[in-house]
C-alpha cells in the first residue's frame, strides 16, 4: 500500500511535509498552502483544542475527553458531516457559513480544533466510530460540488477502516432521529453518556432514561438505514454526479 493510501484511508497520520508535496503536486496557492500547512502543525501540539479557544463550543475539553476515553461512539447527524469525519475543505466550508463574521484566525482555530479530534480514529486503541448520516446531508454541496466530491470520497476511504461504520438514512426513511442529533458514548463497564449539541447549547445525559430512550432511538436508526456496503455504494453514486 503507498503512502498516499495509507494517508487517505488513516493508517498513517498527517505529516507537514506530506500534505506540502500534496499540495504542491495539486498546486495549491501559496496562500492557501500555508494556511492548510498551519492546521496540520497545530493538530500535533499538546492541547491543541485550548489554543485559543474561546470560540469553541461549551464543554469541548469533556467531548475531547470523552471520545479518547470510549470504546465506542455512536454519533447520528442531521445537517453536517460528522466533525470526526471532515476534511479541511469541507470543515471551513462549514465554519466560515455558520458565522461569517469570523476572521481567519478564528476559522483556523475552529478547525485546526475540529481536525485534531479526528486524531482519537487512528490511535491503536482507537474506539470503534459509527456515523449514521442522512442522506440529504450528502446531497447538499457545502462549500461547493468540488468539496462535497472529496468529501464524500474521504467518507468512503475512512468506511474501509476497521473501526469506523459509516450508515447513510435514506430520504424517505421516518425514524425518531429526525428530532436531533445526537451521540452516544460506550465506556464498557462504565454507564453511557449521551452528548446532545444545537444552536446555542449543548449537554451531556447520563440519567439512566435519557441514555436508554437514546439508544432505542439509536436501535431504531440502524434498523431503516442502509447496509454499510449500500451506504458506500450511495455516497459514491453521488461522489460521481458531482465529479
Amino acid at each position: 500500500m503507498s503512502k498516499l493510501s495509507r494517508m487517505e484511508s488513516g493508517q498513517r497520520g498527517l505529516q507537514a511535509d506530506d500534505v506540502s508535496a500534496l499540495l504542491g503536486l495539486y498546486r495549491v496557492p501559496a496562500k492557501r498552502r500555508e494556511e492548510l500547512l498551519s492546521l496540520v502543525r497545530n493538530a500535533s501540539m499538546p492541547n491543541w483544542w485550548r489554543v485559543q479557544n474561546g470560540r469553541l463550543p461549551a464543554m469541548w475539553d469533556e467531548m475531547v475527553r470523552f471520545e479518547r476515553e470510549a470504546y465506542a461512539i455512536s454519533n447520528y447527524e442531521t445537517m453536517l458531516i460528522p466533525g470526526l469525519l471532515q476534511t479541511v475543505e469541507y470543515a471551513t466550508a462549514i465554519v466560515q457559513g455558520t458565522d461569517p463574521d469570523l476572521n481567519f484566525a478564528e476559522v483556523d482555530t475552529l478547525v485546526t480544533a475540529r481536525l485534531g479530534r479526528q486524531t482519537v480514529l487512528n490511535r491503536p486503541s482507537a474506539p470503534h466510530f459509527t456515523a449514521l448520516i442522512e442522506q440529504s446531508i450528502l446531497e447538499r454541496p457545502a462549500g461547493g460540488p468540488g468539496v462535497m466530491f472529496r468529501q464524500l470520497r474521504h467518507l468512503v476511504s475512512a468506511a474501509s477502516q476497521p473501526n469506523i461504520t459509516v450508515l447513510v438514512l435514506p430520504t424517505e426513511a421516518v425514524h425518531p432521529g429526525l428530532s436531533g442529533p445526537f451521540v452516544v458514548y460506550d465506556f464498557g463497564n462504565l454507564p453511557s453518556l449521551v452528548y446532545l449539541e444545537n444552536r446555542g447549547s449543548s449537554a451531556f445525559l447520563e440519567e439512566s432514561e435519557h441514555v436508554a430512550s437514546t439508544k432505542e432511538a439509536l436501535r431504531r436508526l440502524h434498523e431503516v438505514a442502509l447496509s454499510a456496503e449500500d451506504s458506500v455504494g450511495m455516497m459514491n453514486s453521488i461522489a460521481d454526479r458531482l465529479s
